[in-house]
C-alpha cells in the first residue's frame, strides 16, 4: 500500500508546527506558571497547548488546499481518524479554561476536570462545525 500524495504546502507546515508547538508550549508554561504558581499544573497546560498547536497547523494548511486537490489528513496510515481542526483548537481550549479555573479556584483536579469539559464541548462542537482536512 502506497503512501497517499499531500501537496507541498501541507508537508511545510507539518514541520513548522513542530517548531511552533514548543514554542507555544514553552510559553504557556511559563505564562501559566507566573499566573498559578504551580509547575506540574503549568506542565499540563503547556503540554496540551503544544500539542493542540501541532494539530491544528497542518489542519489549517489541508483545508486551505482546494477541496479537488486534497487529500484528507486521515488517509495518512500513520494518522488516526478524528477531526483534527477540532482536536487542536479544543486542547488550546482546555487550556486556557483551565488556567482560568485554576486562578479562580486553586483546585488542581477541580480546573484540570472544568478543562477537559470545556475541551470536550469545543471538540464535539468544532467537528460538526468545521470542514474536514
Amino acid at each position: 500500500m502506497s503512501e497517499p500524495e499531500f501537496d507541498e504546502s501541507i508537508i511545510r507546515a507539518d514541520k513548522r508546527s513542530k517548531v511552533a508547538a514548543l514554542i507555544v508550549a514553552i510559553a504557556a508554561f511559563l505564562l501559566a506558571r507566573e499566573l498559578v504558581v504551580d509547575v506540574q499544573f503549568a506542565s499540563i497546560v503547556a503540554a496540551t497547548a503544544g500539542i493542540g498547536v501541532r494539530l491544528y497547523i497542518p489542519y489549517h494548511a489541508s483545508v486551505r488546499v482546494p477541496a479537488s486537490d486534497r487529500t484528507s489528513l486521515s488517509d495518512h496510515p500513520t494518522v488516526g481518524a478524528y477531526h483534527h481542526g477540532a482536536a487542536g483548537i479544543g486542547l488550546v481550549v482546555l487550556s486556557i479554561v483551565a488556567v482560568v479555573a485554576f486562578a479562580f479556584t486553586q483546585g488542581f483536579v477541580t480546573s484540570v476536570g472544568v478543562g477537559i469539559i470545556a475541551g470536550v464541548v469545543s471538540y464535539v462542537g468544532l467537528s460538526s462545525v468545521l470542514p474536514t482536512g
